[in-house]
């Protein structure tokens, strides 16, 4: 059933100016109020205090001893190469209030603040969250995930949503089972909304993010060849992403992308009320006469139910349509009018390592080396080769695509056909695929001059510097570099940067 929207019940508002982002660095560290107390603390956890002060508080949570404050409660997590106990102690030296650890300290080891001992720290973690959450009765949180472009849904509706309310949103990678916690520990009563982005790569992770964030309003973007090796398949994939909408409670608003065979799937199995979006013409919130005006973004009418608007998106490719319509879905689901959501959308701009287009020596540079899978891939591809009416040449550089297990090559050699099909006049490759890929692009139509497959990131900037200084490379010309987030294939638009 359709809705028009779920209103705030907090009666806060606040322009744009009083908007609160949070930040986060490798922990959180902010003040809270109220602060922990330590019975609080032992009540969320279900933790054993062993040894300390029994009236003591703590003002934040933090679980990375660098940037740990005097006071902070740390969470001693470990994992496959370090033991978390041993930063408990080092967190203890540089002035931390207590200490939450997985298994006992060492008989001969003795601190001065309490020690709670549970038996999973980053439970424990979730834990803290969770009561966090449930302390702010006032609080809409949305929550989304997706196999693409749930980032940038983040990043527009925190846009939109700061017309109106105090919001806390989540910044860089901080959604899994430790980042999402530690972007929702710092919520106080100055929030009106939080916004929560949610990623997995194994069954069982989304459901308990939505049990942490119990969501009032949950959005997935999307359902795409994705974390396959944790995951399998696509329906492996399609069954994670549906623990957000199965895990949220029976009154939610459920944001579904019509655009989406998969995800409509889901959507057909839950009892919560929706609201559709999509270029899909029984969308409630879609999008009408969509103009491509290349770097500059992309113009459409942005429709609401009877409601439309016509708007410009300062985002490149017709994937960020799609995304600006899951960020307005979202925004009227908290209650925003339609000249809040126009405005929002409006004052968005590209952030780092997105669809990010910079000028280096009058060649246009596309950073979108945050992350990558093959529909991400594809996007980017079309949203550059939309620039060939403008003429200059199109320059695929390109590095793996992670976390694909069983179908990374088949994934890789398709990856190389579409950079053939799609007409690129050139291809940098790096990577353990890179020979697949190189050999899907030159089965596909380029020739063997059009594709270098090199060994290192500095030898495709050497390449290209060459290229350059032989008038290969012009102004004018579009570089697209892409590859997952552990390929760090930024670096090679940094030393372009230095040298060019």
């Amino acid at each position: 059933m359709e809705i028009l929207s779920c209103k705030h019940e907090s009666g806060k508002r606040v322009g744009a100016s009083g908007a609160i982002s949070t930040d986060l660095g490798a922990a959180i560290a902010v003040k809270q109020d109220p602060i922990w107390s330590l019975s609080q603390v032992l009540l969320a956890t279900g933790g054993r205090f062993v040894s300390g002060e029994p009236q003591a508080h703590f003002r934040s949570v933090s679980t990375d001893t660098r940037t740990l404050k005097t006071g902070d409660l740390f969470v001693a997590l470990s994992g496959p190469r370090f033991d978390g106990a041993e930063f408990a102690l080092a967190a203890v030296k540089r002035g931390a209030g207590g200490i939450i650890v997985g298994t006992p300290l060492a008989e001969d080891v003795e601190v001065d603040v309490p020690v709670i001992l549970v038996d999973d720290p980053i439970r424990a973690l979730g834990d803290l969250a969770a009561w966090r959450r449930a302390s702010m009765a006032d609080l809409q949180v949305v929550a989304i995930t997706g196999s693409t472009g749930k980032t940038t849904v983040k990043e527009m509706c925190s846009a939109i949503l700061n017309e109106e309310y105090n919001v806390l949103k989540t910044k860089g990678n901080f959604n899994n089972l430790i980042g999402m916690p530690l972007s929702l520990l710092p919520v106080d009563n100055r929030q009106d909304v939080a916004v929560l982005e949610m990623g997995m790569n194994r069954p069982g992770e989304i459901a308990r993010m939505a049990e942490i964030a119990d969501p009032d309003i949950a959005c997935i973007t999307n359902i795409q060849p994705a974390h396959l090796s944790g995951l399998h398949t696509v329906d492996g994939v399609a069954k994670a992403k549906a623990e957000l909408f199965q895990g949220s409670k029976a009154w939610s608003v459920l944001c579904v992308n019509f655009d989406d065979k998969r995800v409509r799937a889901v959507a057909r199995e839950m009892h919560q009320d929706i609201i559709s979006y999509g270029r899909h013409r029984q969308a409630k919130v879609r999008a009408t006469h969509v103009k491509n005006l290349g770097e500059r973004g992309m113009v459409f009418t942005l429709h609401i139910g009877a409601e439309r608007v016509r708007l410009t998106l300062e985002a490149m490719g017709e994937h960020n349509v799609s995304n600006a319509l899951a960020a307005a879905a979202i925004s009227h689901a908290v209650g925003l009018d339609m000249s809040q959501i126009v405005a929002g959308l409006e004052k968005f701009r590209p952030f780092d390592k997105r669809m990010e287009v910079l000028t280096i020596a009058g060649i246009k540079v596309v950073n979108d080396c945050y992350n990558a899978n093959p529909a991400s891939m594809l996007a980017a591809f079309d949203a550059v080769q939309a620039m060939r009416s403008k003429g200059g040449k199109t320059v695929a550089i390109l590095g793996d695509m992670l976390e694909l297990g069983e179908v990374s090559k088949k994934s890789h050699r398709r990856l190389g056909e579409s950079v053939a099909c799609k007409g690129f006049d050139l291809l940098f490759v790096i990577g353990e695929y890179s020979r697949i890929v190189a050999e899907g692009a030159m089965d596909a139509s380029m020739r063997l001059h059009q594709v270098r497959r090199l060994a290192t990131k500095d030898a495709i900037v050497a390449e290209l510097l060459t290229m350059v200084e032989d008038g290969i490379l012009n102004a004018g010309d579009w570089l697209l570099v892409k590859g997952s987030r552990g390929m760090c294939m930024e670096t090679i638009i940094e030393q372009l940067q230095k040298k060019l």
